[in-house]
């Protein structure tokens, strides 16, 4: 009782409060304030256990359970410590951490202006080269265009106007047409005249470099081989050359013993030539419509090789048939609309 007494009539002493940790931001004065209240706050705690008498051991030999628990003052002041540790340690890194970064960008913005006035430079060498070389690369592709579409269209306009097949014609028909022949419909209607003045003059014109032998005339020694040749050519398989009868008011003789024609030389300008204008089939057979050019048109002056047409003075159908590989001259024959070519034809 007398402790109890006692305990009663000492003066009660205020009690701390104990603070919590300061929150929102954290300031070194704060964490100071506290350490001094909970020092503070055990030293008074320390100084009140001295003059209590000693509790009564228990009857296992320990103190109390009270007494053996951790003292949550010191747990708090602690904590307190260790955040407040942890906090510098927080700021100082975030120092070193923005002043290592401010360091980083100078030196990244340093490196960077380096780096890129080079680059700009070695960019800006570079880009004339690539233009100049893209300009050269597009003038090649469109030369390249214009020529592939010049030679299309020229392959194009020889396409449609090549009349190399009817100018080949002409020439096989040339002999012929220099005779001026009537129509025939057939080998043995042919004038015989007409077929050996023909069959002579294309003998002349196949081999015309290897005649090199001479009468004492002058006239051009033709053996009679070659102008047969010629005739079967001309006129087919079955032609014949009619020796007999022969009109001596003729540019060519025959000598019957040495089987020879002489020939004295003659010149075409004053006979008509052929100008094929159209082909076509009829029967199995080639159909030409010729025109006779007369030797006064102004295109047989200028060699045939100007732009212009010639302008024939009559047409005339010449019907050819296959021996072969080789065409002959079947049956010559008037056009249905005349030999005579109309106002419009001309």
């Amino acid at each position: 009782m007398d402790q109890q007494d006692k305990k009663k009539n000492q003066p009660q002493e205020p009690e701390i409060p104990e603070k919590d940790p300061p929150k929102g931001k954290v300031l070194s004065s704060d964490y100071r304030e506290l350490f001094q209240a909970l020092d503070e706050k055990e030293r008074r705690q320390r100084e009140k256990a001295e003059d209590l008498p000693e509790e009564p051991k228990s009857p296992s030999g320990g103190k109390k359970e009270s007494h053996r628990r951790a003292d949550p003052a010191a747990a708090v002041k602690a904590a307190v410590k260790a955040a407040q540790e942890g906090l510098d340690l927080l700021q100082e890194s975030a120092e070193e951490e923005s002043a290592s970064k401010a360091e980083g960008n100078e030196d990244t913005e340093k490196t960077a202006a380096i780096d890129e006035t080079p680059r700009f430079r070695a960019r800006g060498t570079h880009r004339a080269p690539s233009l100049f070389i893209g300009v050269i690369v597009l003038l090649l592709a469109l030369t390249g265009v214009g020529y592939l579409a010049t030679t299309v269209g020229t392959q194009v306009y020889r396409m449609v106007t090549d009349d190399s097949r009817q100018r080949g014609y002409d020439e096989f028909l040339r002999p012929i047409v220099m005779q001026d022949p009537e129509p025939f419909a057939s080998q043995e209607e042919a004038d015989g005249q007409m077929v050996l003045a023909a069959s002579l003059w294309k003998a002349l014109e196949d081999n015309s470099a290897s005649y090199t032998d001479y009468d004492d005339s002058g006239r051009t020694l033709v053996p009679l081989v070659d102008v047969s040749d010629a005739c079967q050519a001309l006129f087919g398989p079955d032609a014949q050359l009619q020796l007999s009868n022969l009109d001596t008011d003729t540019f060519f003789t025959f000598d019957e013993e040495s089987n020879v024609f002489h020939v004295t030389p003659y010149s075409t300008q004053s006979s008509f030539t052929p100008w094929t204008e159209s082909i076509r089939t009829e029967d199995g057979n080639t159909v030409l419509r010729v025109g006779y050019v007369a030797p006064s048109d102004s295109w047989r002056e200028e060699s045939g090789t100007g732009e212009e047409e010639p302008e024939p003075v009559k047409y005339m159908e010449y019907v050819l048939a296959q021996n072969g590989d080789q065409e002959y001259v079947k049956e010559i024959r008037e056009p249905a609309d005349g030999s005579t070519p109309s106002s419009s034809e001309q």
